[in-house]
């Protein structure tokens, strides 16, 4: 079937080039939706990363010179959401396509729907408990 009997394909195309899907995967929910970017690009940056001292809100990147992340937490990319290992690399991934795409899309574009936005439209808004108690409103010296 295709070839020479006894002989076996050797470096066959078919293989070549396939990962495991799990890496993709696992980073998608590892980095910052882009809802929290854009909010984030539009913060003063030291309101969103002090660098050093602790990572941007809403990652777990909170330790003084983090271990866990590349460059100890010291070079974010905001619009990216990104770390890395030294400000040369940082300034590299500046003039890079995807990373002036990410800032121009950023900038260009409206505010990104987020949970508050899918549960009010799911009609899960803010609870609704009535009207304020009558008491509540009365001063405190005619309640005597």
């Amino acid at each position: 079937m295709g070839g020479p009997v006894g002989k076996r394909k050797v470096n066959s195309k078919s293989k070549q080039g396939t990962k495991p899907t799990k890496r993709p995967a696992r980073r998608k929910f590892n980095a910052r939706h882009i809802d929290q970017v854009w909010e984030d690009v539009r913060k003063p940056p030291r309101e969103v990363h002090v660098p050093g001292v602790k990572g941007p809100q809403g990652t777990t990147a909170g330790a003084e010179l983090d271990e866990d992340t590349p460059g100890f937490g010291k070079h974010y990319c905001i619009a990216c959401a990104r770390y890395f290992q030294n400000a040369e690399a940082l300034a590299t991934h500046d003039a890079t396509k995807p990373h002036k795409r990410q800032v121009k899309m950023l900038m260009t574009t409206a505010r990104p729907h987020n949970q508050r936005d899918a549960e009010a439209a799911a009609g899960m808004g803010a609870p609704d408990n009535g009207p304020k108690l009558r008491s509540a409103s009365i001063p405190v010296a005619m309640q005597t």
